[in-house]
């Protein structure tokens, strides 16, 4: 079953366990996943699919961040590479999604009781948010980020915080103060916005987009 990291949220793993873990116990029985797991070729094929697509999901991701941070295609403008990248970013998510989906097929009940999957999953989710909510607004608006936009930088940063403070447990202060530095400095940059806040936009979504890459690969060794 889901593993509880803190005794005070027994009842809320309990309900995670409830209603989350029929589905994947359903899932692991399905005939789709019996197909998956008596295949001799379907995961390493949908294996090396999903580390194509990473490679490429990366490569857009970093491409735009890199520009924002005054490298790369510096002869380019930053919202003119963030387009270019876009198509790839959007078709590298759609590949790994479909390639996962049929890797977690093979181990439903394995997963479920990995805290690096639940980790990835979270930041995975963070990192959506951000970089489509916030990051490539503000490279489209020149440093500009509506009242929405601060909430969906708020929501991401808590979430891609938060799976750290479950993780990280004993360590969990250190996730709390750096999602309280985080904010902080997020919400000081924004006073004067422009060029130092998509800077900083650019650096939390690598370090959202690096954090669910290692949990990815932490959850084959753990």
């Amino acid at each position: 079953m889901f593993e509880c990291r803190y005794g005070d949220v027994v009842e809320a793993c309990g309900l995670f366990d409830k209603f989350v873990y029929p589905v994947y116990a359903g899932l692991d029985q399905s005939a789709l996943a019996a197909w998956v797991k008596a295949s001799l070729w379907i995961v390493p094929w949908a294996g090396a699919l999903h580390l194509l697509a990473l490679g490429l999901l990366g490569g857009a991701i970093w491409l735009v961040d890199m520009r924002v941070l005054g490298f790369g295609l510096t002869s380019l403008d930053a919202d003119r590479v963030r387009r270019l990248a876009r198509p790839f970013c959007l078709l590298a998510l759609a590949l790994a999604v479909l390639s996962g989906s049929v890797l977690a097929l093979g181990e439903m009940l394995k997963i479920y009781d990995s805290p690096p999957y639940w980790l990835k999953m979270a930041s995975l989710a963070a990192a959506l948010v951000f970089t489509f909510g916030v990051r490539d607004r503000l490279i489209a608006t020149g440093g500009q980020l509506p009242s929405a936009g601060w909430w969906l930088a708020a929501l991401s940063l808590a979430l891609w915080a938060g799976a750290f403070v479950w993780f990280a447990e004993a360590y969990a202060w250190i996730a709390m103060g750096a999602l309280v530095v985080l904010l902080a400095a997020f919400a000081w940059l924004g006073r004067s916005a422009g060029n130092a806040m998509t800077k900083a936009a650019s650096l939390i979504t690598l370090a959202m987009w690096l954090t669910t890459a290692a949990a990815g690969r932490w959850i084959a060794f753990y």
